[in-house]
C-alpha cells in the first residue's frame, strides 16, 4: 500500500461528470492515486445511469455539459432519488456568474468552483470536507 494516499479518502466513491476528456481524465487519476473508487462519465445520460445502482460519496459535476438535459438534470436527478438526496455535489465550470452560483447553493450545492481559479490541492481539500467520516 502506498504510504502517500491519505487514510481518509481510502475506499470512497465519487462520481465525476465532465463533458471535457482530458479534465474528466485528469481528475479520475488523480482521484484513483488517492486510492477512491471513481466513475467517470462525460453526460447526464450516462450520469443517470451509474447512479440508478451506485451511491456515490461526493459528486463532481461540471455545470456546462454538452447532453440533452446537462447539469439540471442530473441535480434533478439527485434531488427525485431518497438515497441520493443528501450526497454532495460541487460544481466545477468555467462559468463564472455569481447570480447562478448563489441559485445553485441555495438549491443545495455544496461548492461552486470556477475550473482554472483552484488547484488540485484545493479540490482535494474540498472533497476530502465531504468525505471525512461524520460529515
Amino acid at each position: 500500500m502506498d504510504n502517500n494516499i491519505p487514510k481518509a479518502v481510502m475506499n470512497h466513491t465519487i462520481l465525476i461528470v465532465d463533458d471535457d476528456k482530458l479534465i474528466l481524465n485528469t481528475l479520475k487519476q488523480r482521484f484513483e492515486t488517492w486510492n477512491c473508487e471513481v466513475y467517470a462519465v462525460g453526460t447526464s445520460e450516462e450520469a443517470k445511469q451509474v447512479l440508478q445502482t451506485l451511491t456515490p460519496e461526493v459528486v463532481l459535476l461540471d455545470l456546462l455539459l454538452t447532453s440533452e438535459d446537462g447539469s439540471t438534470g442530473i441535480l434533478d436527478y439527485l434531488k427525485s432519488q431518497d438515497r441520493l438526496q443528501n450526497v454532495p455535489v460541487i460544481i466545477l465550470t468555467n462559468l463564472d456568474k455569481p447570480e447562478l452560483k448563489q441559485m445553485l447553493l441555495a438549491q443545495g450545492v455544496k461548492e461552486y468552483w470556477i475550473k482554472g481559479s483552484m488547484s488540485m490541492d484545493e479540490l482535494y481539500q474540498k472533497v476530502m470536507g465531504y468525505l471525512e467520516p461524520g460529515k
